[in-house]
């Protein structure tokens, strides 16, 4: 485990920056469904350009949960609107690794400027897929590792191949407090300012004993292999805010020297949705304590309206997230401003 570093960056963000930067993100128009499966249900939507179009990774399970797992697809867009499915990337096999019954990808280091270009970049020569791991069937059965896959062309679903070991376990000598059972969804990125020293930064959300989720940060020289930064969680809302189960799913997302954090939050007696947090120095975060970013408001969504995955293109944003609702519907639904 690496200490955190000592900066004199500020460690909290003006009430005024944060309002900014709501005003900045937010995606008040619920567009609606943009991929559902009929015998699946689909989830944790990553987004990215390359060569003029879009391509969407996402995961799915099937709706008998007990014996199933996730697996992990690719779908392609002109506008981000209407999605055609390409195939799968990660199916589940019966190898008996740590990795063949749960293989959720997420795309890995795609560019975080707020005014970027969406697309992915390579590190040590190729483009990455971070990925959730396990081997046992259910929905998301304890312990999940968190794997990496590579490829030359991440517009091919064919080309990944899986490192032979989990780049994160739970069980690791080094694994801190609220940790140490499952690690969850991860977002690798290369940060051009060596914030913390270093210029990979995972930041991931994982689950302790207490079956809460709390948000932690790995580093990394090569953005290949990785150690934790840290004693503890850089956002823990289950001690600061009672009734707070679970913070998860982050994304990072750069405004200038301001570092945002889109991730949902899931609070007991109500659904999960949303919202965002901006730190500095991506150890003190500040979180919005105003309206969320979506919400689960409408019929469709009436459950649950969660897990980000945020891009801007030509001016204008597009927030896809998992929609959840009462007809036992799960499925990638677009907001966009």
């Amino acid at each position: 485990m690496l200490p955190f570093k000592t900066t004199s960056l500020p460690a909290s963000v003006p009430p005024e920056v944060m309002e900014q930067t709501y005003n900045a993100i937010k995606t008040p128009v619920k567009y609606g469904a943009v991929m559902k499966l009929d015998n699946d249900w689909t989830d944790s939507p990553t987004v990215f350009r390359k060569d003029g179009m879009f391509y969407m990774y996402f995961i799915s399970i099937s709706k008998d949960t007990g014996m199933s797992g996730y697996e992990t697809h690719m779908a392609r867009s002109s506008d981000l609107k209407n999605w055609e499915y390409v195939g799968a990337i990660f199916r589940r096999n019966d190898l008996n690794r740590w990795d063949s019954k749960q293989c959720a990808g997420y795309a890995a280091y795609p560019s975080i400027d707020f005014e970027g270009a969406c697309e992915l970049e390579q590190v040590a020569g190729a483009y990455h897929i971070s990925y959730l791991a396990g081997n046992s069937d259910g929905y998301e059965p304890d312990p999940l590792y968190m794997g990496l896959a590579r490829s030359e062309d991440p517009t091919n679903p064919n080309a990944f191949t899986r490192f032979p070991e989990p780049i994160l376990r739970p069980e690791d000598p080094d694994s801190r407090p609220f940790e140490n059972k499952t690690l969850y969804k991860s977002f690798l990125f290369f940060d051009e300012a060596h914030t913390t020293g270093y210029p990979y930064v995972n930041i991931y959300n994982a689950k302790g004993e207490d079956n809460r989720e709390r948000i932690f940060l790995a580093v990394s020289e090569d953005g290949e292999y990785f150690e934790r930064y840290g004693d503890r969680a850089v956002l823990d809302l289950i001690e600061t805010q009672p009734g707070t189960l679970i913070t998860g799913d982050p994304q990072i997302v750069k405004m200038g020297d301001l570092y945002v954090m889109l991730f949902f939050r899931f609070n007991a007696g109500s659904g999960a949705f949303d919202t965002f947090a901006c730190s500095y120095d991506l150890v003190h975060w500040t979180v919005w304590d105003g309206e969320p970013l979506v919400a689960p408001t409408l019929e469709w969504e009436n459950v649950h309206a969660h897990k980000p995955w945020f891009i801007r293109h030509e001016g204008v944003n597009y927030h896809f997230y998992c929609a959840v609702n009462t007809k036992g519907e799960r499925f990638i639904a677009l907001a966009h401003s």
